[in-house]
């Protein structure tokens, strides 16, 4: 069938690996060494007689840094405050006001009085490299929000968490099995999430009560909704209302994460992008625009035309749904889960951010007490009722004990029931990264190649630079072996 999504092949097997899949997660670079902090230190048995001489020196030395450290007023890196010491911790927040994350750290200061934080919430401008150059610095915040997209690029600058703090086992227990093939490495914990993200169908409910449609639930069901939602003016063959806002990288909102979600579910490994797989999915996804013509890039961006009933269906993340509302308040609209292919595994798409401790930070200890209170299901409870009672749809808690309350909104419930199935990758989209970064250059090759297939151009040479551009990006951070150089004739 011309419409047919293309079903998982070969390519879709995962071989058994140390590390999690880079599809799957993202682990830190294999060359990632342990701070200095963490390591244990070798003791070597010595006889008395050099052993007294030794205390000796170590004494006159420590004597000698005790007055120097008095003269210059240097403190350690790294320390534990004395008992009843009052500490202060300093925590990067992005997207969420101090409103939202006063509840949450009212509690913590509540449980633990000696320990204050002091919400900074940070711009997305230029926001990754701000923090990697602050967390590079001794005057180091110490709890601040990543991206799980970024670990290979921040994780020499994370202090991992330390044997009494958040354990590998308890985030295999308590979180979604993604988050521990994005944050685990062995048995090192680089950080919890408070929230995650995904992806679900958006639909306006009184177009698709017009046409007498039910929720789509595969890619075909989607395709033939669309066809018969559509609305062209018939003298100018214009699209009055659009059917799905799928097909091109200009005004879809998310595509990135939408095309790399299609690729998932096709069995592609997003490691290596060969195989027909890779351009059936991009072919089918851009025949919604070149051969269905239920989308096309005159409109609006997606949201902004789904807000303003100029299309049918969009898909789109949680935090859009505010947006939506904010545009249009008495818009009908339901959100459902992304249609899946038929007779195969349900694969779902998440991204999300996360609460690490940097490895400049004064109080680790205390930082990943912090950073453990975050993790809970108590304090995910406080900052979901929080964000529902700032913009009424919040994004779904990380922790699964609170996924029976939050599925209690319907328009989140579909994002809370994709997670157990979700997966991610470096081409996760509006994580403002710096142009030069991982995900931008990802993106970038997976742009040219979408619109290679787009505009009929040499589809086997354009599916070549995509994977030779992922291969080459990936290398560099050591996420895949380097490329080999062909030989010379």
């Amino acid at each position: 069938m011309d419409n047919e999504f293309p079903l998982p092949g070969p390519s879709a097997t995962t071989e058994s690996t140390p590390l999690p899949a880079p599809e799957e997660a993202a682990p830190p670079p294999p060359s990632y060494q342990i701070p200095a902090s963490e390591k244990p230190p070798v003791v070597k048995p010595s006889p008395l007689k050099i052993i007294l001489p030794i205390l000796g020196g170590i004494l006159v030395i420590g004597l000698i840094a005790f007055g120097v450290s008095k003269i210059l007023g240097t403190k350690p890196t790294s320390q534990s405050a004395a008992p009843g010491q009052i500490v202060t911790l300093t925590y990067y927040g992005l997207w969420e006001p101090s409103a939202v994350m006063k509840p949450v750290i009212d509690e913590f200061e509540k449980e633990n009085p000696t320990i204050k934080i002091s919400y900074q919430l940070q711009s997305p401008q230029d926001y990754q490299d701000r923090v990697k150059t602050s967390l590079e610095s001794q005057n180091s915040p110490d709890v601040v929000r990543l991206h799980s997209t970024w670990l290979p690029i921040f994780a020499k600058d994370l202090f991992p968490a330390p044997a009494n703090s958040v354990s590998a086992t308890e985030i295999s227990t308590n979180f979604y099995p993604i988050v521990a093939k994005s944050l685990v490495s062995g048995t090192q914990v680089f950080g919890a999430p408070m929230t995650m993200d995904g992806l679900a169908l958006y639909m306006n409910n009184a177009m698709f009560q017009q046409k007498s449609l039910v929720p789509p639930k595969t890619w075909e069901d989607v395709l033939n909704d669309a066809n018969a939602l559509k609305e062209v003016d018939p003298l100018t063959g214009k699209l009055i209302r659009a059917g799905i806002a799928l097909g091109n990288t200009t005004n879809v909102d998310s595509w990135p994460d939408i095309v790399s979600l299609m690729l998932l579910q096709a069995g592609v490994k997003l490691t290596d992008l060969t195989g027909p797989e890779v351009s059936a999915t991009l072919t089918y996804y851009t025949d919604f625009v070149t051969k269905h013509h239920v989308w096309d890039d005159t409109l609006p961006p997606s949201t902004v035309a789904f807000a303003n009933e100029k299309v049918a269906m969009i898909i789109a993340p949680s935090w859009r749904a505010p947006d939506i509302k904010a545009i249009n308040p008495s818009l009908s609209w339901q959100t459902v889960p992304v249609p899946q292919l038929p007779d195969s595994d349900v694969v779902n798409w998440t991204t999300f951010w996360f609460e690490a401790v940097g490895k400049n930070s004064k109080h680790p200890q205390e930082a990943w007490k912090f950073v453990s209170f975050l993790a809970s299901a108590k304090a995910q409870q406080l900052l979901f009722d929080a964000a529902t009672a700032d913009r009424n749809f919040p994004q779904p808690p990380a922790n699964k004990a609170d996924a029976a309350q939050a599925e209690s909104n319907p328009v989140i419930a579909p994002f809370v029931s994709s997670l157990d199935t979700a997966r991610t990758f470096y081409t996760a989209g509006d994580t403002r990264d710096a142009a030069t970064a991982l995900n931008s250059r990802l993106i970038k090759y997976l742009k040219d190649a979408v619109n290679a297939v787009a505009q009929n151009q040499d589809s086997a040479q354009a599916l070549a630079a995509l994977n030779n551009g992922f291969t080459q990006v990936l290398s560099q951070y050591g996420l895949v072996a380097a490329p080999t150089a062909s030989p010379t004739p």
